[in-house]
C-alpha cells in the first residue's frame, strides 16, 4: 500500500549574493515596521526561506486518504512561529498540487500553487501566486501549459480580482494545516486494523468522524509494542496510539522504540 506520488511543480528561485548565507527571519530585525511589502520583496523573501528550509524546525503529518486522494502537509517554524507550510495533494489519474503558505510575522504573504491536471487524457501544467497583505490578496496571478517545460518559459497573467477574493478568508485553509501535522479534529486517528502480506504489514487508522480521512503506517521493524499489536489488534480496536513515525518516500513508517527493537519477520523491504 505505497502513497501516491507527487508531481513537483513549482520552481524554486535560487537567490545568490556576495554574502554568506543569512537566515531571512535575520531580516525583520531591520526592516522598516510598516514598510508594505512589494510583489518582489515578498518573491524574494519567499526564495530565502526556500533555500534554507534545513534551518528551520519540521513537522510533518501522516499520508492522509479521503477515497482515492492523499493529502500530507509540512510546517517549517521558526522561533515558534510558522514560516512555511507546504500541502502535498494527489487524486490519482486526477490531479497532482502543491499549496505552499508563507509567513511573514505570522501573516501570510504569499500562496504559491503548482498543479498538474489530467482531463480526458490531456495533462494541463498550471502555475499561481496569490500576494496578500495583512492576510487579504491584493493580486493573484497565473499561468498554464502543456508541458512542464513550456510553463516555466510562460509568463504570468494577471488574475483580475472577484468580489469573492476580496473576501477570501484564510483561516479556515491554516487550521486545516496545522490540524493535520498535530493530528486534530478531522484528523485525530484511531487504530483500525492491521494489515499484513508476504512482504509488508501496515497499520490501519481511521478518523473518529464517520467516512473521514484514514492513514496507514508501514511497519518495517518491530518492538515490544507492535508485537502485542500484531498479536491481538482487537486490544487496541477504536484507540488512540501512542506511537512514532517518519515519513520516507512520501510514506509514513513507524519508528520502533529504542532498545526494544525484535524482528520483523516476513518483511522483506
Amino acid at each position: 500500500m505505497k502513497s501516491l506520488s507527487l508531481f513537483s511543480l513549482l520552481a524554486i528561485t535560487v537567490v545568490s549574493c556576495n554574502q554568506g548565507p543569512k537566515h531571512p527571519q535575520a531580516d525583520l530585525v531591520n526592516a522598516r515596521i510598516g514598510t508594505p511589502m512589494t510583489e518582489a520583496s515578498i518573491l524574494l523573501y519567499a526564495d530565502s526561506i526556500d533555500v534554507t528550509l534545513n534551518t528551520y524546525e519540521k513537522n510533518i503529518s501522516l499520508v492522509y486518504q479521503l477515497g482515492q486522494a492523499t493529502m500530507r502537509v509540512e510546517k517549517y517554524s521558526w522561533n515558534g512561529k510558522p514560516v512555511l507550510f507546504s500541502q502535498y495533494e494527489n487524486d490519482e489519474g486526477i490531479s497532482n498540487e502543491i499549496k505552499k503558505y508563507y509567513f511573514k510575522n505570522d501573516s501570510l504573504i504569499l500562496l504559491r500553487e503548482g498543479a498538474k491536471i489530467t482531463k480526458q487524457g490531456t495533462d494541463v501544467f498550471e502555475d499561481h501566486r496569490t500576494y496578500l497583505r495583512n492576510n487579504i490578496p491584493f493580486k493573484e496571478e497565473f499561468r498554464s501549459s502543456a508541458t512542464l517545460t513550456s510553463l516555466k518559459a510562460e509568463p504570468f497573467q494577471i488574475r483580475k480580482k472577484t468580489a469573492s477574493d476580496q473576501t477570501k478568508e484564510y483561516n479556515e485553509d491554516i487550521k486545516l494545516l496545522n490540524d493535520a501535522v498535530n493530528g486534530a479534529d478531522k484528523f485525530d486517528l484511531v487504530f483500525d486494523n492491521v494489515i499484513s502480506a508476504p512482504d509488508e504489514r501496515y497499520i490501519l487508522l481511521k478518523s473518529k468522524i464517520a467516512g473521514g480521512y484514514t492513514a496507514s503506517i508501514l511497519i518495517k521493524d518491530t518492538d515490544s509494542y507492535v508485537d502485542s499489536l500484531l498479536k491481538d489488534p482487537s486490544i487496541y480496536k477504536d484507540k488512540k496510539l501512542n506511537i512514532k513515525w517518519e515519513v520516507r518516500d512520501k510514506e509514513a513508517v513507524y519508528v520502533p522504540v529504542a532498545g526494544s527493537v525484535t524482528s520483523a519477520n516476513g518483511l522483506k523491504r
